[in-house]
């Protein structure tokens, strides 16, 4: 009967035993990853500046796959060409980019004549006579002289008949208003009224523009940039001729074919100035028709009093209708542009990595693929428990210090309890304990 209690005695203090080993090493293991990485250090009171200046790396995981290689290779190659052809050397993003201010002048020298002889010099065929941003030269010219005040039909706005208040219906269905008489505008132009004087201008083929753009770049340098002034630059612009002006246009046109109706052309001067290394710079030259067709016509009218009567003659003039622009940005290699492009060039450089790893892990076969994850992704053990299973290893070691320190363990065969303290004087421990019973239970034997 003893040995049978001091057997049950010794398994279940083992049992104690291991269920307090395995409740501090369930402890240990709670917040450790399956690949057995090392635990975080314990808290120390004291400054280490090692750990507090530590420096921390990203782990890499390198996967010899020729395939993924090529793909993660290619797309970096990519991108840094991109970054140089592209942004560096067309789009110049590495440089500091101003908008410049221009300014034009436009002159005009020649002279004109009519089929009759009438001669018109520059002050007549150009009106007005100074304007900052082009000019005019009149090509045809439809005059009315001597308009009176009277009632008769308005040709810039001609309504049918019935009228409204304030007019009459007159000859050809037509509303007569109260205007100067008789009336010249946009509708009865190409067939004047009786009386009109039209005059084509010959000649023009000598006239010359003398055009000078230049342009400045207030924040890059203090240069006002002016077309033909570089060394190797022939500027033929401040010298030209309308027949070759119309040469240059897109698409090219003849004096002949806009003299009768004008046109509008605007002539830009573009510059693109890379003043990184050199202070010279010379604009490209734009001509284009943009009236679409419709031809340019300007109105004049100049009143005078003839024996009391307030007369005046209403002109048409027909002619070439000159925008002249300076526009354009000046470059500068800045370091603050090449810092943010190549940041830029470092984040696309990611979508190589995200195309590989699509690949390692989604196109391959399902052996490779889950080989590639576990070689790629590292899984922990499920926390979102953490609290209760912390609590749970708390409850069992202090259930098996109790059983351990409080000296009793109770024998589930025999249904008693068995003091294991130890007696007056004693110390020891587990084994003291147990030889302690056993000799106790030879006396009674005895």
């Amino acid at each position: 009967m003893a040995g049978t209690e001091l057997s049950g005695v010794v398994d279940e203090a083992t049992f104690a035993r291991e269920v307090a080993q395995e409740a501090s090493r369930s402890s240990r293991e709670t917040f450790a990853c399956q690949d057995d990485e090392p635990r975080r250090p314990a808290r120390n009171s004291s400054w280490d500046w090692n750990k507090i200046c530590a420096y921390h790396t990203n782990r890499v995981v390198r996967i010899q796959d020729a395939n993924l290689g090529y793909l993660y290779w290619g797309i970096v190659t990519l991108v840094v060409l991109y970054i140089q052809i592209v942004v560096f050397h067309i789009e110049g993003r590495h440089t500091f980019q101003e908008p410049g201010l221009g300014a034009v002048i436009t002159k005009f020298k020649g002279k004109g004549f009519t089929a009759d002889g009438k001669a018109f010099d520059a002050p007549d065929l150009r009106y007005p006579i100074i304007e900052p941003s082009g000019a005019f030269i009149m090509t045809r010219r439809v005059t009315v002289k001597d308009q009176k005040m009277g009632t008769c039909v308005d040709w810039d706005s001609p309504e049918h008949c019935p009228c409204g208040e304030h007019a009459v219906c007159g000859a050809d269905n037509y509303c007569e208003v109260k205007g100067w008489c008789p009336s010249l505008g946009d509708h009865n132009i190409d067939h004047p009224p009786q009386g009109a004087v039209v005059e084509d201008i010959l000649g023009l083929e000598e006239a010359v523009l003398m055009i000078v753009a230049g342009i400045g770049f207030p924040s890059i340098g203090k240069t006002f940039h002016v077309a033909g002034s570089s060394p190797d630059s022939s500027d033929l612009h401040k010298h030209i001729t309308l027949p070759q002006l119309l040469e240059l246009a897109d698409p090219p046109m003849k004096l002949q074919d806009v003299a009768k109706s004008g046109c509008i052309i605007a002539v830009n001067f573009f510059w693109n100035c890379d003043l990184s290394w050199r202070s010279e710079c010379e604009p490209k030259l734009s001509v284009k028709r943009v009236d679409d067709g419709t031809g340019f016509v300007q109105k004049r009218a100049k009143k005078k009093t003839v024996a009391g009567v307030e007369t005046r003659d209403a002109v048409y003039m027909y002619g070439l209708r000159l925008i002249v622009d300076s526009s354009g940005i000046g470059r500068q290699i800045s370091l603050v542009p090449i810092v943010i492009q190549l940041g830029s060039c470092l984040a696309l450089v990611q979508i190589a990595s995200m195309a590989a790893d699509f690949l390692m892990v989604r196109m391959y076969d399902k052996e490779r693929c889950d080989a590639y994850y576990r070689c790629k992704v590292v899984e922990t053990k499920d926390y979102s428990e953490m609290q209760e299973r912390l609590d749970l290893v708390g409850d069992q070691r202090s259930k098996a210090r109790e059983m351990v320190q409080g000296g009793v363990i109770r024998s589930g065969g025999t249904g008693a309890g068995v003091s294991l303290g130890l007696g007056a004087g004693g110390r020891g421990n587990m084994s003291a304990l147990l030889r302690g019973r056993n000799v106790g239970a030879r006396s009674s034997a005895g």
